[in-house]
């Protein structure tokens, strides 16, 4: 590697002040231990490991589910507080990008605070869940959330959520058997999404999918969009999965499946710490990636998606 890496990861959780300890909307630490929830409610944390990392930008993501929980309506002035501290944190930062958090599964309400994120806010895309009340994304009442994204070009990040019989899961295997079903969750998202008119109807609509849902390509490879011959044709819709860390093994097989143009370096900080840029390039040559595929994944992908937004406006001036 002889270009030195631009790191941008787009798997980054930050809660805003008023759901840290104190707070109004204060939460428990629930499964995390005391130093991650530290640093999930300290942005000064993600900054400096960032810093010393090599990172050159975080998006960064504040979910439905972690501030509001699974179920239930979601209160509109609770949410418009957090990307109001979304947009004032990537103000305030310029390394973070936020992301503002939508209730995609609420209707023309959800569509208004995401247009209000992208537009009023200025916010760099969106974070959805990938299920909420047994709705998957194809659900129609999803789509004018997809329309505001599709129509002003920003990204919207799938995020997993728990699967719904999570004790059970935990049960069997522990920790790891909740991250199981958070994947099936993303993967099932996934799979809504490939079997429906979305892509097809919504041209500049651009997801990216946490790779804890990589297990769908197995069924995604079984026809359609993603099948054998698509992908020998080198056809690439516009979806995308984050590495969650640099296991060159993981970074291999999604290059392999989606191509190097579809995949971004991501880790879901501060679950998994912060990639730095002497293991990520050595991550990325060990896959077997060319330069100008690894500079793709580490942030010129996640560049270039940040960026359609700025050429749509000035195409139409």
């Amino acid at each position: 590697m002889t270009a030195p890496l631009d790191i941008v990861d787009v798997h980054v959780h930050l809660w805003p002040p008023a759901w840290g300890a104190g707070g109004r909307y204060a939460k428990p630490a629930g499964g995390f231990t005391p130093e991650i929830h530290r640093k999930i409610t300290t942005p000064q944390a993600l900054v400096e490991e960032f810093a010393a990392a090599g990172v050159s930008l975080g998006i960064v993501t504040a979910t439905i589910e972690s501030l509001f929980g699974l179920e239930g309506p979601v209160p509109v002035a609770a949410l418009r507080e957090a990307n109001d501290w979304l947009a004032t944190l990537s103000r305030d930062h310029p390394t973070l990008a936020g992301f503002g958090v939508v209730d995609a599964f609420a209707d023309e309400e959800g569509a208004r605070e995401a247009e209000r994120a992208i537009v009023e806010l200025g916010l760099s895309g969106l974070v959805i869940d990938s299920a909420r009340d047994g709705k998957f994304l194809a659900d129609p009442a999803v789509r004018p959330t997809l329309e505001v994204a599709a129509r002003h070009k920003v990204p919207v990040f799938v995020h997993p959520v728990a699967h719904p019989n999570s004790h059970v899961l935990i049960d069997g295997a522990g920790t790891l058997g909740n991250s199981l079903g958070r994947g099936l969750m993303n993967g099932v998202a996934f799979l809504s999404v490939i079997q429906s008119t979305v892509l097809d109807e919504l041209a500049d609509l651009h997801l990216i999918f946490a790779t804890l849902g990589l297990g769908a390509i197995v069924q995604a490879a079984r026809g359609g969009i993603y099948s054998r011959a698509e992908r020998a044709a080198g056809k690439r819709p516009n979806i995308y999965f984050d590495t969650m860390g640099h296991d060159p093994a993981i970074i291999r097989t999604l290059t392999d499946f989606f191509g190097a143009e579809r995949v971004l370096a991501g880790t879901d900080w501060p679950i998994l710490a912060a990639i730095d840029r002497k293991s990520l390039s050595d991550s990325l040559a060990e896959a077997g990636l060319s330069e100008e595929e690894a500079l793709l994944v580490a942030g010129g992908n996640a560049r270039r998606l940040l960026s359609l937004r700025e050429a749509r406006a000035e195409a139409a001036e």
